[in-house]
């Protein structure tokens, strides 16, 4: 009788434990996958957001030298030379875009004319002046930069014809820079693309 009923409640435990170790895995089941997507989006975002604060950073620096260079032949230069290395933690391949470009004041974007790339520029001083510098552009040397007629880097709105003394104040330098994030997990896609701009008051010159 007593071995039976110790049988029995053998049984019972067993069948509890079996049951209990189910809803165990039925749980896991369920929230595992949801915990894992929290964790790959937390890291899709820090990711974002650490190209989103690079991309801050080289532009605000890239308007810092637009400032300081003021007519200087080689202000583009001395721009781009420092956006990419600002950028240094973006990929090479990362950054599509970087306008330099004359705005009326704090906040303002460059002309849509500029942002549809190099074709649609100016091709003279006009309220839509500005140089869009591509990929191709970034690592040309020196000796070709300062608005030579054999070139055409930056004599859409070139550096000495930047006006550092007016009766109303310096002109102001936008920087605007387009980058391209890859999504690592493609939860949201494949790329997304960021843009970020600044605008400074050129630096007042001595008559």
């Amino acid at each position: 009788m007593q071995l039976a009923h110790r049988r029995r409640t053998g049984a019972f435990r067993g069948d509890a434990r079996d049951r209990s170790l189910g809803a165990v895995l039925v749980e896991a089941a369920f929230v595992t996958p949801l915990f894992l997507l929290l964790v790959f989006g937390i890291i899709e975002v820090g990711l974002a957001m650490n190209d989103r604060l690079a991309l801050a950073h080289a532009v605000r620096a890239g308007t810092r030298v637009a400032s300081a260079s003021g007519n200087d032949r080689l202000a583009d230069y001395g721009i781009i030379k420092t956006v990419m290395a600002e950028a240094a933690a973006l990929g090479d391949d990362q950054i599509e875009m970087v306008i330099v470009y004359r705005a009326d004041g704090i906040g303002d974007p460059p002309p849509d004319r500029c942002l549809e790339g190099r074709s649609a520029r100016p091709t003279t001083k006009t309220d839509d002046a500005c140089n869009v510098y591509l990929p191709e552009d970034f690592g040309v040397k020196k000796d070709k930069w300062g608005c030579k007629d054999e070139e055409d880097l930056d004599e859409f709105w070139c550096p000495m014809s930047r006006e550092v003394v007016r009766s109303q104040g310096p002109e102001y330098v936008g920087v605007y820079m387009k980058v391209s994030h890859r999504w690592v997990t493609g939860m949201f896609g494949q790329t997304v693309t960021l843009t970020d701009q600044s605008v400074i008051r050129l630096e007042p010159r001595a008559r």
